[in-house]
């Protein structure tokens, strides 16, 4: 079950704020603007549910509920302190409201000390009975708490110590011991998980060592030849085995709470964790600053927390990363310091950036354009090629290293012979260039398939008998209403290059002959897939499906509808160049 909406009143930076939740939830913001403050509440929830659902309630009368089935749950169970939850100091109560997906909501009322009071709103008919929570509320949330390197020399501890610390700040304290006291089975299960992020390192299962009169747990892992405990590692790999330790449990039903995993984990990492989490849990609720895992999601999966607003606010489009990426601190320094790391850089237009990496996986099995380490810079097209051819040297004279310089460009609405020109000019600069085989990078989405999928697995109600068809007329009603645009486009556009090419020509013979060859071509439903442009074709389409069937249709989620097959040679020709040229 997903949670569809938090609220918070007088709850520590807030005197009132609400998110409303999606399957995959960003939180982004500057400093001290509560971000984490958001998660504090999942993980209040988290502890009150763990403690209410082997209880039973009592039933009180709860003004404006009614009567409800009630739980004082001890703030000694919570693992968040709950003295500094009420909004600037006052006596309180804090409150915090969880609406999930069936409807129920549960309302926790948290004083500055003494037991909170929690009670659950719902349509299902009131039981006294343990099992109730469980039955009318059943939400299961997996919390990683703030999670920070191991101790040096772990100290065995009991079992009950060991279950105390897994949730909360010392969590790291005893992580050996936890699973030194597991099943070897539940242990191998963990070391794969680990594994994911971490190709051929391989996690032992803990063994005990008598030092200075002290049981000591070790945990060894192994690479290639060489056996070393976990604290020789690197303290992205102690966070990362940690991460993964509370996402074992998670499945499709379970709703994930992670602050900030990007303190520890490099950009790959946090490419691979952000993969690894989207495909295990149902709902996902990320406190961040990495501009990677921003990157990496829709524009609506990121909310933008703002001084003094009382509610986030989800990203539209791409123009609003601008934003967020002014919220965050983020800049073009930032840029340059990733470009001095990688010395490989790749030229996309406009907002491509994100899409290509996506699509370059899809396209060659490969994260290169999403794993960090080549950068992308954007560019504006063919008029900024100068740019782009001298680059390569302007790096070389100015800031003394050498990089390796690709360029990915849109078709537009360019002749053949307009392309290679641009082309060819490019040669000699040390510049790899391509340009796409169809006007822009969107046009890739225009899938009928993928598009049918994603409205299937999405679907919130019943879809009727001809849905499919209805996915189909919706396509080609798209494309059809830009078949005049598209003409005007490409006609004018030859006809200037052909007159460019011989003034003497007649323009209306030109003309007539260009707008019966788009006439012909038109019927081709690969012309028109790849000569329309592809953004407002697949905007046309996305505006529909979410009219007609409810569904929001995203770059991300048709992406993850398509199949290789969907990708043409040409496109695999050029990601697999590129790939070649960068590891070269």
């Amino acid at each position: 079950m997903l949670i569809k909406s938090l609220e918070f009143f007088d709850f520590k930076t807030y005197p009132h704020f609400g998110i409303s939740a999606r399957e995959r939830n960003v939180l982004v913001g500057p400093n001290n603007i509560g971000k984490s403050t958001a998660l504090d509440a999942l993980r209040i929830a988290f502890d009150v549910l763990r403690f209410a659902r082997r209880r039973t309630p009592d039933l009180k009368d709860q003004e404006g509920d009614g009567v409800c089935p009630t739980y004082m749950v001890p703030p000694s169970v919570i693992q968040t302190d709950l003295r500094y939850c009420v909004h600037n100091f006052d006596e309180g109560p804090a409150r915090i409201h969880i609406k999930i997906a069936n409807g129920s909501v549960l309302k926790m009322k948290i004083p500055p000390d003494g037991d909170v009071e929690c009670w659950l709103v719902s349509d299902m008919r009131v039981q006294r009975s343990a099992s109730y929570l469980k039955k009318a509320f059943p939400l299961d949330i997996v919390v990683v708490p703030t999670l920070s390197p191991l101790e040096q020399n772990e100290e065995l501890v009991t079992e009950v110590t060991a279950e105390r610390n897994r949730f909360g700040r010392l969590a790291s304290r005893s992580f050996r011991t936890f699973w030194y006291r597991q099943e070897d089975s539940e242990f191998e299960a963990f070391a794969d998980l680990v594994e994911l992020g971490w190709p051929g390192v391989r996690i032992q299962k803990p063994e005990l060592e008598r030092t200075d009169g002290k049981t000591i747990v070790r945990m060894y892992f192994r690479h290639g030849g060489k056996v070393r405990e976990v604290q020789w590692a690197g303290f992205g790999f102690q966070v990362w085995m940690q991460t993964m330790m509370h996402l074992r449990n998670a499945g499709k039903d379970s709703v994930l709470v992670l602050d900030e995993p990007d303190v520890y984990l490099h950009p790959d990492l946090q490419h691979r964790l952000l993969k690894i989490v989207s495909h295990r849990v149902g709902q996902l609720f990320i406190a961040t600053h990495s501009t990677e895992i921003i990157n990496d999601v829709d524009p609506g999966d990121v909310l933008v927390l703002r001084p003094g607003a009382r509610s986030a606010k989800r990203i539209k489009n791409e123009d609003d990363f601008s934003t967020v990426y002014d919220a965050i601190g983020s800049s073009e320094n930032a840029q340059f310091a990733r470009l001095a790391r990688t010395r490989k850089v790749l030229y996309v237009e406009g907002k491509d950036a994100r899409l290509l990496g996506k699509i370059g996986k899809l396209a060659g099995g490969s994260e290169f354009l999403s794993d960090s380490s080549v950068t992308l810079m954007k560019t504006d097209g063919f008029a900024n090629w100068t740019r782009v051819s001298t680059s390569a040297w302007v790096f070389k004279q100015f800031f003394e290293f050498e990089v390796k310089v690709a360029s990915l460009f849109d078709r537009d609405y360019r002749t053949e012979a307009e392309v290679q020109e641009f082309v060819d000019e490019l040669k000699g600069s040390d510049v790899l260039c391509f340009v796409l085989p169809f006007k822009e990078i969107e046009n890739l989405l225009l899938v009928p398939e993928a598009i049918k999928k994603v409205v299937s697995k999405h679907a919130r109600r019943q879809l009727s008998a001809n849905w499919q068809a209805r996915v189909e007329e919706i396509y080609e009603a798209s494309l059809e209403g830009l078949k005049d645009q598209t003409s005007s486009n490409i006609v004018i556009n030859s006809v200037q290059q052909e007159m460019k090419r011989k003034p003497s020509s007649n323009m209306h013979s030109v003309y007539t002959l260009a707008l019966e060859e788009f006439r012909r071509n038109w019927d081709q439903p690969e012309f028109r897939r790849t000569k329309v442009g592809g953004k407002a074709a697949f905007s046309g389409i996305a505006k529909a499906v979410q009219d007609e069937f409810g569904v929001n249709l995203t770059e991300t989620r048709v992406v993850d509808e398509m199949t290789i097959a969907d990708i043409s040679a040409a496109i695999r020709n050029i990601f697999q160049s590129l790939e070649n040229f960068f590891r070269d």
